[in-house]
């Protein structure tokens, strides 16, 4: 981990600690660029062709409601012989346009190869139909305070700031009855085509996460957050 994150993750567990609530959780885990975050419950899926990559990260959360999610991302992911780029994504490709499969949404929005998140609740998701894909329209739609992606709805991370590595923690509100927190990158042949393309993939982000009741939102320095403007699709 690197020293900036690692002094993130420290801070980000003292202060889940001392809000006194009993539902907080923090952690750190790498995210391999290979990571297919359309392969919950389904293995490593690759419609697309070019190989479905690495089962994507899987953190259990704890039961609750109103919980409200922060992270903190950094690292360096990219393809085989092509420039990297960081959290928020790159110009590898202007855009990505990727399906759903299964009962995991599609994902769309501008630049390639950002970290996303996908919340999932328990049990056998295989007979669920995928919801609509979160609305990212263009670059601004990946500063906002806060998202309220659905379940199984594919959603954009990046570093998990307003800006890129600058700005405001960014709140993701988890939907109630989510289980899951699963993390990976959205990929496909161009980013414009059914899913798949991960065996060509290298490096991967460093992510540190929080996640705390809604009432412990202050705790995280998210003052005023809790109250702003949810965006859904």
């Amino acid at each position: 981990m690197s020293s900036s994150l690692r002094l993130s993750a420290l801070a980000v567990a003292g202060l889940a600690c001392t809000s006194g609530l009993a539902l907080a959780q923090n952690g750190f885990t790498y995210v391999k660029a290979t990571a297919n975050i359309f392969g919950y419950g389904l293995s490593t899926p690759a419609p697309g062709g070019g190989g479905g990559g690495t089962l994507a990260n899987v953190i259990a959360l704890n039961a609750g409601s109103g919980r409200v999610a922060a992270f903190s991302s950094g690292g360096q992911a990219g393809w085989a012989n092509a420039p990297v780029n960081g959290p928020d994504g790159g110009n590898f490709a202007s855009s990505t346009n990727i399906p759903s499969v299964g009962p995991i949404s599609g994902y769309n929005g501008p630049l390639s190869g950002q970290l996303v998140g996908v919340f999932i609740e328990a049990g056998d998701i295989s007979g669920f139909s995928a919801p609509g894909s979160m609305s990212y329209p263009d670059l601004a739609s990946y500063s906002a305070a806060s998202y309220a992606p659905d379940l199984r709805q594919v959603f954009f991370i990046g570093d998990g700031k307003t800006g890129t590595g600058s700005g405001s923690t960014q709140a993701f509100y988890v939907p109630d009855g989510a289980a899951y927190l699963v993390l990976g990158i959205a990929d496909a042949y161009g980013f414009n085509a059914s899913a798949g393309y991960y065996d060509d993939n290298v490096g991967g982000y460093e992510t540190s996460y929080v996640i705390v009741p809604a009432p412990g939102v202050a705790s995280l320095g998210l003052v005023g957050l809790a109250a702003a403007r949810r965006r859904r699709a």
